[in-house]
């Protein structure tokens, strides 16, 4: 009984509130802390068409598998503020690097850590003398303000986003920096 074109915008609409939906699942990446970071940080991945294993109860929270061997071992910090030398982050890392990692993979540690900011405007998410110390053992520090940034670009270009997170595998060591 209802007008012509009815269940063509209903569908349309429902569409539209699924992509909403799986884009707001994304987007905190930008506020959120915890274990809905976490979440965030899984569906980024699989969004770029990762393989994603997710363990949210242990260390490495996200195993994102780039190919046959290579792979990112994420530590997603649950805590807001800076990261010091005393994270327990760190102490995990350190210890995937010498019980979970092969060698084609890379630990990665990302954080929010100042989620109440806007990004452009937050402070240093990790200490001079915490970042020396990921460095030296070959972590890589990421902020997840960084990852919606490669997850937005890959809206335009799945190819240039995925190519991002090869050079954030790539990297030894250090803060992943965001594309210009």
């Amino acid at each position: 009984m209802m007008p012509p074109g009815y269940q063509t915008r209903f569908a349309e609409i429902q569409r539209l509130s699924e992509e909403l939906q799986g884009i707001d699942r994304i987007a905190r990446l930008i506020w959120e802390t915890g274990p809905t970071l976490q979440e965030a940080v899984r569906d980024a991945f699989t969004s770029l068409k990762f393989d994603v294993e997710f363990t949210p109860e242990t260390a490495p929270q996200v195993i994102v598998k780039l190919d046959g061997k290579r792979r990112l071992l994420l530590h997603v910090r649950s805590a807001d503020g800076a990261i010091d030398k005393k994270t327990p982050e760190l102490s995990q890392a350190f210890q995937s690097l010498q019980e979970t990692s092969g060698s084609d993979d890379r630990v990665v540690l990302a954080a929010n850590a100042h989620p109440n900011v806007a990004p452009p405007d937050r402070p240093d998410p990790i200490t001079p003398e915490a970042l020396n110390l990921i460095t030296r053992m070959g972590v890589n520090f990421v902020t997840t303000a960084t990852l919606f940034t490669l997850w937005t670009m890959s809206q335009q270009d799945q190819q240039r986003g995925r190519a991002f997170i090869d050079k954030l595998h790539a990297q030894d060591g250090g803060t992943f920096k965001p594309p210009s």
